[in-house]
């Protein structure tokens, strides 16, 4: 099972996320619910950094990765960083959508 955990600030932004486990939906190599995460969370990683220039603090180990946004952002920084991981979670609640037997998402305000 997949975990994606997604932190929000007290204005919904979010400013981290963190995600464990494997679909187990196919053979290693062939699960496309695997594939789906891993494109959505770490095109995001790479859309953070190198898009976005925004200098964020993150892992990737097997089956877990895990993103940090800096505490401090400008106006500009903050609106490239929600579009982004707005854009990833509504990837991740579409792919829930066709195979939640594989996932779960973790939505919280902190």
């Amino acid at each position: 099972m997949i975990k994606v955990i997604i932190y929000r600030n007290k204005n919904k932004e979010i400013f981290k996320y963190i995600i464990t486990g494997h679909a187990n939906a196919a053979k290693h190599g062939e699960d496309i619910v695997c594939a789906a995460v891993s494109v959505l969370s770490q095109t995001t990683v790479l859309g953070l950094h190198g898009v976005a220039k925004i200098a964020i603090d993150y892992e990737i180990n097997d089956g877990k990765l895990t993103c940090n946004l800096p505490k401090y952002l400008t106006k500009q920084e903050r609106i490239a960083t929600n579009l982004l991981l707005e854009t990833m979670y509504i990837g991740f609640k579409s792919l829930l959508e066709n195979y939640s037997e594989y996932m779960k998402i973790h939505d919280k305000e902190v």
